[in-house]
């Protein structure tokens, strides 16, 4: 074991260059000053960036180097997905101690760049700082898709079926009982929880296999709460929502998690979350062939609503058939809190 203050930067870089596999179209990758890629023609670029921050986005204590890694890679394949596009090149920047263990620096690497390759993408470069205090992880992913088939938020119409991959509520439910619990939060009843939040799952394949199938016309990625999703799809698209909330999947870990925190379930699915999840705007007639599509791909998605043509209008409707206005605010990077 080294640290980075040890080795010293150039060979911090070397060590990390060594490590990668570029990606196909990778003119150039590391070594230079720039990456060069190399694109399809009639294929759109598609960009996003996300960062992961010591303390407020993952616990050491928690977070095994490729677990950050890993984690890191699926926030910003997230976003991909949400798109409909294929991922496929990245940069890594990151902000570490002098103290840092190389080989964790490269373990985390490692973890990010296999979560990567999953979905067919990797990395071509990236820099490395020096901090004082809490360290960062940032990642810019770069995507393609068919020119103008990306997904956006502004596509959805009323009457469209609202669908929601995976458990909203999982990842952001492990997180506090982590902070709250502390090591009693391992316990086994808490592994689906924890599992959620450590060890996310990528949603690309889903999106890969439902853009191809066609009938998704509006989408979002919910990291940030499934509510505030809701909302910022609502507002770009100008329709309203009405949730049904008896149309939720049965969820027992997460039931669990509201009785262990003294927290309303409702607030855990629909308030501030870490799932990398979907939520789609699916056109009426391709209900059943979306529903498919995702079981093949071994994806769960439950239709939860629709969406109605009195625009920012938010419903939620219960089992007795009352509606009442959906509040559930979206996480605030600077509200404060973890």
């Amino acid at each position: 074991m080294a640290s980075l203050r040890e080795l010293g930067e150039l060979e911090v870089l070397r060590r990390l260059a060594a490590a990668r596999r570029p990606p196909t179209g990778t003119v150039v990758d590391s070594g230079d000053d720039s990456a060069v890629l190399r694109g399809e023609s009639g294929r759109d670029l598609v960009v996003t960036t996300d960062a992961l921050i010591e303390g407020r986005h993952f616990l050491p204590d928690w977070f095994s180097p490729e677990a950050v890694g890993e984690r890191l890679a699926v926030a910003n394949l997230s976003d991909i997905a949400a798109m409909g596009a294929q991922p496929r090149w990245a940069l890594l920047s990151m902000g570490v101690r002098p103290e840092h263990d190389a080989d964790a620096l490269v373990a985390l690497q490692r973890g990010l760049a296999a979560a990567l390759a999953r979905d067919g993408a990797g990395l071509v470069g990236g820099n490395v700082a020096g901090v004082e205090g809490s360290e960062w992880f940032s990642l810019t992913l770069i995507g393609d898709s068919v020119e103008g088939a990306v997904w956006t938020r502004r596509g959805a119409r009323p009457g469209d079926h609202l669908a929601l991959s995976g458990h909203p509520g999982r990842a952001g439910a492990g997180a506090r009982l982590a902070r709250s619990l502390g090591p009693a939060a391992k316990a086994a009843e808490w592994r689906p929880l924890l599992d959620a939040w450590i060890a996310p799952t990528s949603r690309v394949a889903l999106a890969q296999a439902l853009g191809r199938e066609g009938g998704v016309r509006a989408a979002i990625d919910v990291s940030d709460g499934l509510g505030a999703a809701l909302e910022l799809l609502c507002q770009a698209s100008g329709v309203g929502a009405l949730i049904e909330d008896d149309a939720w999947p049965e969820d027992a870990p997460l039931e669990l998690a509201a009785l262990g925190l003294g927290m309303p379930l409702s607030a855990l699915r629909l308030g501030p979350s870490d799932d990398y999840e979907l939520l789609l705007a699916i056109e009426p007639a391709a209900r059943e062939t979306c529903r498919a599509v995702a079981a093949a791909a071994g994806a769960p998605l439950a239709f939860i609503g629709r969406l109605t043509d009195t625009p920012g209008a938010l419903m939620l409707r219960d089992a007795r058939g009352a509606d009442r206005p959906l509040e559930a605010p979206g996480y605030d990077q600077f509200a404060g809190g973890g």
